[in-house]
């Protein structure tokens, strides 16, 4: 059974709402008046179309990077920036069994998702929000390649959505797949989800929350800018300050520092696979208070926004300097077949100008031709053309002229393959 205790929580009011210095209330931020919006999408159609076929150093990061800024275009910043008075999404991410689903159904008060430490192999993420904000998310404008489902699917590339009346409008959780699946999809789907978040939970354990995993993501979401709130979870009540001294400074080694931490000590659930009510209640009274407040929510969402615009620059500038590569390797690889060409042009001008085809076979024939046909010819040509006419009849064998022409014709033939050759 999944185990828990009394909680606690260094988090008051939405403190991570309070980090962010953007404008909020009936303020509109600059970008959403301005053409951002155009250019982004051009941006993601160059994207798109931009191709990395040379097997240089900085191709397959550049593939990465682009498809992974294409995703966040996608998923994020493109239906964010065209809704912003949308539900504030808080994806819940973790390791396998750091007790992410039965979070999610305790604050919602509903089992949503799956419990359980192990996971199917194929495992569509749950989304669940108030009924009231169904329409958003069943639109398909957020997270456009997953398939909107209503029922558990084992299918992939499907995202569960559900409705749970005791969550409040303006607030959605998402419970993506653990970030270290032994399944490549679930790791990668998990990652997807994970940046189309306007907030991050993250969900850990006592026994896990130095895992290299985590916090590669969490370095991630701060580069980004992105609002981070962390569950330190299972953890047993005589190691709770210790424990929770030491996140607290790992997160702030990271620059995480002023990311909410909410500690859920060990305790039983009940007989629905739920937290008991005074355990998740400082988290819970954290999110109330987050839905109540629309400035708060929109400082949210324009924390990560703007992280996520200001994060565009530097991966676009690497893909400009991974395609300018391609373009001079391009080039270098061009002159070098017409370098390789040209010589062989030249070897055969050459060849053709120093007596090279005058050798061998071809000066036994001329001097045959020149010995017998040409001085008959010389003296009686249609008696020499008769002649050999029927020398080639009787024994088989080309006139002289012919055998020169056949020769002549064969070392042309060799000096072309041989530079052709050469240059390929």
């Amino acid at each position: 059974m999944t185990t828990h205790g009394d909680s606690a929580t260094r988090a008051g009011a939405p403190a991570v709402a309070a980090r962010t210095g953007a404008t909020t209330g009936d303020d509109q931020p600059a970008h959403a008046a301005d053409g951002l919006p155009a250019a982004l999408t051009g941006l993601r159609a160059a994207i798109g179309a931009a191709r990395f076929p040379l097997a240089l150093p900085s191709a397959e990061p550049a593939r990465h990077a682009a498809t992974s800024l294409t995703d966040q275009l996608d998923d994020y910043l493109l239906p964010r920036l065209a809704r912003l008075d949308a539900p504030l999404l808080v994806v819940v991410g973790g390791s396998t069994g750091a007790g992410k689903s039965t979070l999610v159904n305790s604050l919602v008060q509903a089992r949503v998702s799956a419990a359980g430490v192990l996971r199917p192999t194929t495992r569509s993420p749950v989304l669940v929000c108030s009924p009231t904000d169904a329409a958003w998310f069943r639109q398909g404008e957020l997270l456009p390649g997953l398939t909107r489902t209503t029922e558990p699917s084992e299918q992939p590339g499907t995202l569960h959505l559900v409705t749970a009346p005791a969550l409040p409008p303006g607030l959605a959780f998402l419970d993506a797949p653990d970030i270290d699946s032994v399944v490549d999809a679930n790791r990668a789907l998990a990652g997807q989800l994970l940046a189309a978040a306007d907030l991050w939970l993250f969900v850990t354990t006592a026994a896990r929350y130095a895992d290299a995993v985590p916090w590669e993501l969490l370095r991630s979401a701060r580069a980004r800018g992105t609002a981070v709130a962390m569950v330190l979870d299972r953890v047993p009540p005589e190691a709770a300050d210790e424990v929770a001294a030491h996140l607290s400074e790992m997160l702030a080694e990271q620059e995480l520092g002023a990311s909410p931490l909410f500690v859920l000590p060990e305790t039983w659930v009940d007989g629905q696979g739920l937290l008991p009510d005074r355990i998740t209640a400082p988290l819970s009274d954290w999110f109330a208070r987050l839905a109540a407040d629309a400035e708060a929510r929109a400082a949210v969402v324009r924390q990560t926004l703007d992280g996520a615009l200001a994060a565009v620059h530097p991966v676009v500038e690497g893909l400009a300097e991974a395609a300018d590569e391609q373009v001079t390797a391009a080039d270098a690889l061009d002159e070098r077949v017409q370098a390789a060409y040209r010589s062989a042009e030249r070897s055969v001008d050459q060849g053709l100008r120093d007596g090279r085809l005058l050798r061998g076979e071809v000066l036994a024939r001329w001097q045959e031709f020149i010995g017998t046909g040409d001085f008959f010819r010389g003296l009686e040509a249609r008696i020499g053309r008769l002649r050999d006419r029927v020398v080639a009849a009787v024994t088989g064998r080309p006139a002289p002229a012919a055998e020169l022409r056949t020769a002549i014709e064969s070392q042309l033939v060799t000096l072309l393959r041989g530079v052709a050759a050469e240059a390929a």
